[in-house]
């Protein structure tokens, strides 16, 4: 698949998936971005993608509506004609003291970790059924998963349950989307300090890292990169980009 031309939607832009846009669109992507908050961000985005000389929108919408995610995706089509690329990038962490839990935590983060990307993937990938293949691929999607499904920690629970189900959808979504829609799955450890994080807390992080360093958004986009333009020959894949703390602190000493 080449970037030029491409049309490619991401959910999410205030960090890591701002950067990925941007990125994307200085090679000539066209970039759609959705937000449901942040629509400074992601107009601004928008802005620089344009000045880059490609083209881009921002879309409101709450993905954990299904008649929003469908609309989104519908509306990426009505302007460029197809969907090449979702990136499921938008995502809610927060701490959920185990002794603190209420049902609403669960609610949550089901909704914003799980439905949301269920409900863009289905609606992106039955638009892709029904666009012709470029070069053998009718479409690529990527969901954001987390390291920490496979090796959980404390105080997280809704959140882990919620991205543990994303995992278990992408590789199930693989299986029925196989051959011209390749589904894969990117797992990040810490690239940016949650909000809420003191030094102290993002620290206490890197020292459980064998790299004994956190990421930096290109450490997942360059993945994400290669996802989309190095292969067309990978599917039901997860990725860590965690710099090895999913093997602890065993290493590195």
């Amino acid at each position: 698949m080449k970037l030029a031309g491409a049309t490619i939607l991401i959910t999410g832009g205030r960090r890591v998936g701002r950067e990925l846009a941007l990125r994307l669109g200085e090679c000539g992507a066209r970039i759609a971005l959705t937000y449901h908050t942040s629509k400074e961000i992601a107009e601004q985005a928008v802005e620089e993608i344009e000045t880059a000389g490609s083209e881009a929108i921002a879309l409101a919408a709450d993905l954990t509506d299904a008649e929003q995610a469908e609309r989104s995706v519908r509306a990426v089509v009505e302007k460029w004609g197809r969907l090449d690329v979702l990136v499921n990038m938008a995502s809610v962490y927060k701490r959920t003291p185990f002794r603190e839990l209420q049902p609403s935590d669960f609610d949550r983060m089901i909704a914003a970790n799980l439905a949301a990307p269920y409900h863009t993937a289905i609606a992106a990938g039955k638009a892709m059924l029904e666009q012709n293949a470029i070069d053998g691929v009718q479409g690529k999607i990527i969901n954001i998963g987390d390291w920490a499904t496979d090796r959980p920690y404390r105080d997280y629970l809704p959140y882990l349950a919620a991205k543990g189900g994303l995992t278990t959808f992408t590789q199930a979504l693989a299986v029925e989307l196989a051959p011209g829609i390749a589904v894969n799955m990117v797992q990040p450890a810490m690239v940016a300090a949650p909000e809420g994080f003191s030094e102290a807390d993002e620290q206490r992080v890197i020292e459980q890292i064998p790299l004994r360093r956190s990421g930096t958004p290109s450490d997942v986009n360059n993945l994400i990169v290669y996802l989309i333009l190095g292969t067309n020959f990978v599917t039901g894949s997860l990725f860590r980009v965690d710099g090895g703390r999913f093997l602890g602190d065993s290493i590195g000493e």
